[in-house]
């Protein structure tokens, strides 16, 4: 099995079509086909099912991924603890991350951890958690830090911080006037005032009758959401549905919907308009940060000591 066979095969099975496979590869379509036909031939067996479409992956190309994954590990695990012979003079650090962490809670990190191994380079990867997950358990992504529930029995799961949802509410909105008691400023956030600590929490059901602008389905917060709304008695009036923090927020502030804003947007953004935040004191809009990592893969010193300096800061406020 040689790493052409395993990237090509590979590809094909990610991408369940032959032309993506190839783009993806930087060669076309009737040589990948006619390379992938030439390796079924000399292995005796059919890798892919060509009669459906997307096409499918058989048994014996399965037999062959599985194969293919491991001695991927096995090549990347020994080039990472030949690496590490070097004592971190050289050498790659993979992580996965939301585009907001990566930008605003790791830049500290980042920087930290390249004035002290400035010769490890850093490759961001910032996708949604489904796709670092497929990621990670492909060995592409050596760290991710995620507030999602990953799986304990794929990854080692390290909780780093708390991380709380507030109801952030358009200044314009009537409710503002009957809720005021529970109003919250983003200063009350960002300090932890005692305001933060000592009002009484809101009830989400003074709320059903506002318009929602959710995070899209495909978003682990967007369940959530719903089923807080459904224990508060109500559906949500969904107005709006996107990806992007940003996004959410710049349209709250607009004055078209309510929405759930994390702490740590509040905190790390600099924004000088913000709009009223109320606390639900539902312990299901808290969520820990993680550090998530492949169960049995090998962890190179650079993983480990960015891990470390990630949590020395965090430590001392860095994220607070």
């Amino acid at each position: 099995m040689t790493p052409q066979q395993i990237e090509y095969v590979l590809a094909v099975a990610e991408e369940r079509s032959f032309s993506k496979a190839a783009k993806r590869l930087f060669v076309t379509q009737p040589s990948l086909s006619k390379f992938i036909i030439n390796l079924e031939s000399s292995l005796g067996v059919t890798l892919f099912d060509r009669s459906s479409s997307p096409i499918t992956v058989t048994e014996a190309g399965n037999i062959f991924i599985e194969t293919a994954n491991r001695m991927k590990e096995l090549e990347e695990d020994m080039a990472l603890k030949m690496n590490d012979l070097t004592g971190l003079k050289n050498g790659n650090l993979k992580i996965g991350t939301s585009p907001f962490y990566s930008a605003n809670m790791l830049m500290k990190t980042v920087l930290q951890f390249h004035s002290k191994y400035p010769h490890i380079q850093i490759t961001l990867h910032e996708d949604t958690y489904r796709n670092l997950e497929d990621a990670t358990l492909r060995g592409d992504i050596d760290l991710v830090i995620d507030n999602a529930n990953a799986d304990n029995e794929l990854f080692n799961i390290e909780e780093l911080c708390m991380e709380k949802l507030y109801l952030a509410v358009p200044r314009d909105r009537a409710i503002n006037r009957k809720c005021a008691g529970f109003a919250l400023e983003a200063e009350d956030i960002r300090t932890n005032s005692e305001k933060l600590f000592s009002d009484e929490c809101i009830n989400l059901s003074m709320f059903k009758k506002e318009r929602f602008i959710l995070r899209n389905n495909n978003d682990s917060n967007y369940n959530l959401i719903k089923k807080i709304c459904r224990a508060a008695g109500f559906s949500p009036d969904v107005v709006l549905e996107s990806n992007n923090t940003d996004t959410i927020f710049s349209f709250v502030v607009s004055g078209l919907g309510v929405a759930f804003i994390p702490d740590t947007y509040i905190k790390f953004t600099d924004i000088p308009n913000h709009p009223v935040y109320y606390s639900l004191g539902d312990s299901e809009t808290e969520k820990y940060i993680k550090l998530i990592y492949k169960k049995n893969k090998y962890l190179s010193k650079a993983a480990i000591e960015f891990s470390n300096t990630l949590r020395e800061l965090i430590g001392l406020g860095t994220w607070k």
